[in-house]
């Protein structure tokens, strides 16, 4: 009998160790350091038609009717853009999801800023008024854009997924620039007449906001590359140009331009260091 009861002892012991000895070890998740990097991007994209109008008052005689208040709203079609910039990060450690998962969140902070190229936004612009059956103008504006931006960044890492995707919200600032501006009447047609004629440029600055996604790939333990959306906002803008003055044309006040929010979708790809 106490031989049964010895052996039943024994042949647990052995059953108990086996057991922990082949028992899954839950390991600790992987984590990153926290790091500060700089990066250099480009890319193109396209934005939205927007409203547009412009104000000015046209210094008739009283044998004419006197001063004409021109008030000119229409559309300003859309136009394809490049851009490039830069910015400045830092991220904090990872943090994981949870002890057994593979994912972990890294928070991170970003200072960027980015230049698009000039381009030129088109449209016609109609003044409603009794005195003429029409009164369009066809105007341009030649404008620059260069935004301003603190990003706040969310990576989502896995070390067994090669590419890294992340989410970013950014607020900031934009200094647009008009320069090259052109408004001719196109009915009652006025050839060789520009209606900004004292004064082509402008510039102004406004709320900018964006929101981006984007995918990112280590080349290096320091270096990677990285493909993004962004979806950019400008609010609206407002520019003063210059009367129309010439000897064969009634002359106005300085011209009040009203450029409403422009939305921009762009794509970039660019290296981090």
């Amino acid at each position: 009998m106490r031989l049964r009861i010895s052996s039943s002892i024994s042949l647990f012991a052995l059953t108990t160790l086996a057991f922990a000895n082949y028992a899954p070890i839950k390991s600790a998740p992987i984590t990153s350091p926290a790091k500060l990097y700089v990066s250099i991007f480009g890319g193109g994209g396209a934005s939205n038609s927007f409203n547009g109008n412009q104000f000015a008052t046209a210094y008739f005689l009283e044998a004419s009717g006197g001063p004409l208040s021109v008030d000119a709203f229409g559309r300003i079609d859309s136009q394809n853009t490049l851009f490039f910039g830069a910015q400045l990060g830092y991220q904090t450690q990872a943090t994981p999801l949870n002890f057994s998962s593979q994912w972990s969140l890294t928070p991170g902070a970003e200072l960027e800023g980015y230049y698009m190229n000039k381009r030129s936004f088109n449209g016609t612009l109609i003044n409603n008024t009794d005195r003429l059956p029409e009164h369009d103008f066809h105007v341009s504006y030649p404008m620059r854009r260069t935004v301003f931006l603190a990003n706040a960044v969310l990576n989502f890492n896995n070390p067994c997924v090669l590419v890294h995707p992340y989410i970013g919200l950014g607020i900031g600032n934009a200094i647009v620039r008009i320069s090259g501006a052109n408004a001719t009447q196109a009915n009652p047609p006025e050839a060789g007449i520009n209606h900004y004629n004292k004064s082509t440029s402008d510039t102004n600055s406004t709320f900018a906001g964006q929101l981006k996604l984007g995918l990112s790939y280590n080349i290096t333990e320091r270096t990677s590359i990285f493909a993004e959306y962004r979806w950019l906002y400008l609010a609206n803008t407002h520019f003063v140009l210059g009367s129309t003055a010439y000897p064969e044309h009634v002359p106005t006040s300085s011209w009040q331009v009203n450029v409403n929010a422009q939305r921009y979708n762009l794509g970039s790809v660019g290296i981090r260091f």
